[in-house]
C-alpha cells in the first residue's frame, strides 16, 4: 500500500508542479511585455527631450511624430485567464481513541499515517480549507466533550496542506476563551488561516469577520458562521469572539441574527473579493433535512454577495446544488455545499464514515475580470477505523477508488462500493470525479 501511495503521491504532485510552472511561465510572459513596453515609453520619452533639446526657437510649435512601430504591442494580446483550484472538506475532530492511536510517547503524539493516503489530493490544491472541530489549548489532551487536541496535529494539518481553517463551530469554547484563543495561536504558529472568531475585539474589528486570500491573482473573501457553541453563551464582554447565524444560539435556534449576518457579507463584498465563500456550522447532526432558519439563512447570504456556501456540523454528507440568484437587476450564479460530512474523527454512526474531498476550479476571465465556478467535483473519501490496544484506534482517510485498487482492503471492498453509491444519493448530484 506503501508503494501505492507512494506513486500517487508523485503523481498528484508532479501534476500540481507542471501546472505551477505553466501558471509562472504565464506571469512571467506578462511581465515581460509589460516591461517591454515600460522601457518602449522610456526610450520614446527620451527622444523627445533630446530633440526638445536640439530644437532651435520656432514661433509655429512642431508636433514631433511617433513612428507606427510604436504602437502598444500589448494591445492585442488577451490577459490570461486566472485559475484557483479549491479543494474543500467537513469536519476535523478528535477522540479517545483516535488520541491513543496518535501517542508514540508520553506526551508526543504523530499524525501523519492518518492523511498519508489523501495528503496528495491536499496537497496539490492551490488552497484548501475545512472545518476545525476541536481547541488547541495544550494537556491534558481529551476526545470527546472537551475536544482538546495536541498541538502536533496542526502542524499535520500544515504539512498536507491546509491553508484555511473554520474555527467557528459547535466547540469555538468548549475550553473556555482559553480555548478559543489557544486555538487561534496554534494556528498563527504554523501558519494556518482562521475565520470566523476572534481572540480581541480589535481583532474582529479590524477583519470585519473576513480573511482574504489572493491566489494566483484570484482575490477570495472568506466568511464564517457557527448555529452555535455547544449550548453555552458567549462571556460578557466576549461577544465579539464567535460569529454566530442566530441571536438565541444558546436556546432555540429560531431567530436569525439578520443584520450582523448581512454586515459581514457587506464587508466582505466590500474588500473588493473575485468571489465571496460562506463557511456554515449549521442544520442539525445526522440529519441533512433543512430548517426554514437555514434556507432564511441561505437566502440572505447568497442575495446580498455570497458566491459559494460550504456547510458542516451533521456529519453526513448533503446535497450539491448549482443556484442562479437574484441580485437586484442581476443574476449570479452559486453553489451550496449544504454539508461535507466528516473529514477526521472515530464517529460510527451510520453515514458518518463517508466523506467528500470537494474540488472548486475558480476562474477569473482576463479579459472580463469576471469571476466564475468552472468546474466542480468531488472524491468519495472514507474513514477506515481499525482497532488497536488498549482502546487505541488506527484512522485512515482513505480515497475510494484507490483503495479499492490496491487490492488491500478486501474485508472492506463492499462498504466501500456502497459509499459511493450513498455519496452519490446523498449528494444528489453527477460530480464524482470518477477518482
Amino acid at each position: 500500500m506503501e508503494e501505492l501511495e507512494l506513486e500517487q503521491n508523485e503523481q498528484l504532485l508532479e501534476q500540481r508542479r507542471l501546472r505551477r510552472l505553466e501558471q509562472k511561465r504565464r506571469r512571467k510572459m506578462q511581465q515581460r511585455m509589460v516591461l517591454g513596453l515600460l522601457a518602449l515609453i522610456v526610450v520614446l520619452a527620451l527622444v523627445l527631450i533630446v530633440r526638445g533639446c536640439r530644437a532651435k526657437p520656432t514661433t509655429t510649435p512642431v508636433e514631433p511624430s511617433v513612428p507606427e512601430e510604436t504602437a502598444d504591442p500589448v494591445s492585442t494580446e488577451p490577459e490570461a485567464d486566472s485559475v484557483v483550484q479549491l479543494t474543500a472538506v467537513g469536519d476535523i475532530m478528535i477522540y479517545d481513541d483516535i488520541l491513543a492511536g496518535a501517542q508514540k510517547s508520553e506526551g508526543v503524539y504523530d499524525f501523519s499515517d492518518c492523511f498519508s493516503a489523501v495528503a496528495a489530493y491536499t496537497m496539490a490544491a492551490d488552497l484548501t480549507v475545512g472545518n476545525l472541530e476541536l481547541n488547541f489549548c495544550g494537556a491534558p489532551y481529551a476526545g470527546k466533550p472537551d475536544f482538546r487536541a495536541p498541538e502536533a496535529l496542526a502542524g499535520t494539518l500544515r504539512d498536507i496542506g491546509f491553508d484555511v481553517l473554520q474555527t467557528a463551530n459547535t466547540y469555538s469554547i468548549q475550553n473556555g476563551m482559553t480555548g478559543l484563543s489557544g486555538t487561534i495561536s496554534a494556528l498563527d504558529a504554523v501558519g494556518i488561516d482562521h475565520v470566523g472568531t476572534y481572540a480581541t475585539q480589535a481583532e474582529r474589528d479590524a477583519s470585519g469577520g473576513v480573511l482574504v486570500k489572493t491566489v494566483n491573482g484570484v482575490r477570495i473573501a472568506f466568511i464564517a458562521f457557527t448555529k452555535g457553541v455547544n449550548n453555552l453563551t458567549l462571556p460578557e464582554g466576549s461577544e465579539f469572539a464567535v460569529d454566530l447565524l442566530y441571536t438565541d444560539y444558546d436556546s432555540d435556534y429560531s431567530k436569525v441574527a439578520e443584520d450582523a449576518i448581512v454586515q459581514t457579507v457587506e464587508n466582505a463584498v466590500a474588500t473588493d473579493a473575485d468571489i465571496v465563500i460562506a463557511m456554515l456550522h449549521w442544520g442539525s447532526e445526522y440529519d441533512n433535512t433543512l430548517t426554514d432558519t437555514q434556507k432564511k439563512i441561505e437566502s440572505l447570504l447568497l442575495e446580498n454577495g455570497v458566491d459559494v456556501i460550504l456547510g458542516s456540523h451533521s456529519h453526513v454528507v448533503g446535497n450539491l446544488v448549482e443556484k442562479t440568484v437574484e441580485r437586484g437587476k442581476d443574476e449570479a450564479s452559486c453553489f451550496v455545499a449544504y454539508s461535507l460530512g466528516n473529514f477526521f474523527s472515530s464517529q460510527t454512526q451510520s453515514g458518518t464514515m463517508e466523506s467528500i474531498l470537494l474540488n472548486l476550479e475558480i476562474t477569473k476571465n482576463g479579459k472580463t475580470g469576471q469571476t466564475s465556478i468552472t468546474n466542480i467535483n468531488y472524491i468519495p473519501l472514507y474513514l477506515l477505523r481499525q482497532e488497536g490496544e488498549d482502546g487505541a484506534a488506527q484512522v485512515q482517510v482513505l480515497p475510494i477508488r484507490s483503495a479499492i485498487t490496491s487490492g488491500l482492503f478486501d474485508e472492506q471492498a463492499q462498504a466501500f462500493t456502497d459509499a459511493i453509491a450513498d455519496l452519490r444519493a446523498n449528494t444528489a448530484s453527477d460530480y464524482d470525479s470518477g477518482k
